[in-house]
């Protein structure tokens, strides 16, 4: 605080001034492997502007990305964990923290509505991290699932690999969703087992995006070498534009 308010008085923009310490209130936690920008933007919350989410761009805690109708990107994490985002969707990064030391992962991600595929990274324990959405609440307990939310708030989720505790708004009982599994949750607050065919996929969510490790990206210098696909409309069954500037160059990961 001293040296914001020296900063001051030595006549820098009260502007800036609020920008800087946004800055350093909202740690990068990601960035953006998906190499051909379609149409994602990322929002932080220190920030006055809506912003592309162009290859190699930081992600950072509190960011909202949007995506529009056949829009798509994909975030990694700094455990490698992935988050496709397929069209027309929002997502809110509140935080993510990956221990190193312990191998686990906790965080906060807020999934409004819309398409994801998450695949887990090298936490051999993320059952810190909480997904959320306005019906659920998401404990991992495995690597790969996919989610669908509805503008009203109801909530699908397909597990593909490993297990998913998915707990109802409400205080519903929970339901353990393993692989091959699939649960419905609508404004009811009621767990519903259902086809993992309920759950719809576009061409940013249907498969795992790739990476190509020489590809120079941000995280340790891995990359998308798929551009996770136009958005296009969602199917059942089961990713250049002038950024902000702020391409990554943590060489510790992403």
């Amino acid at each position: 605080m001293r040296r914001s308010w020296r900063l001051f008085a030595l006549g820098v923009p009260a502007t800036a001034l609020l920008a800087a310490m946004g800055a350093l209130a909202e740690p990068q936690i990601g960035h953006v492997v998906q190499r051909q920008f379609n149409g994602a933007t990322g929002a932080r919350q220190a920030a006055t502007s809506v912003d592309n989410l162009v290859y190699t761009q930081d992600v950072f805690a509190g960011e909202k990305v949007i995506t529009p109708a056949g829009g798509s990107t994909v975030v990694r994490f700094r455990d490698q964990t992935q988050l496709q985002v397929g069209a027309n969707s929002t997502v809110v990064l509140d935080r993510f923290v990956y221990d190193p030391s312990s191998q686990s992962d906790s965080g906060s991600i807020n999934l409004a509505k819309g398409l994801f595929r998450y695949i887990g990274g090298q936490a051999s324990d993320a059952a810190g991290v909480k997904l959320s959405t306005p019906t659920t609440t998401l404990t991992i307990r495995g690597t790969k699932f996919m989610v669908w939310v509805k503008d009203d708030g109801t909530t699908t989720v397909g597990v593909l690999e490993g297990a998913v505790d998915v707990k109802p708004c409400g205080n519903g009982d929970i339901a353990h969703a393993n692989a091959g599994q699939a649960y419905q949750v609508t404004s009811s607050c009621t767990a519903t087992p259902v086809p993992m065919s309920s759950v719809p996929t576009d061409p940013a969510t249907a498969e795992d995006a790739s990476v190509d490790n020489g590809a120079g990206g941000a995280n340790g210098g891995d990359g998308s070498s798929n551009p996770g696909g136009g958005g296009g409309s969602p199917s059942s069954g089961g990713g250049g534009s002038t950024g902000r500037g702020r391409g990554h160059s943590d060489s510790g990961g992403g």
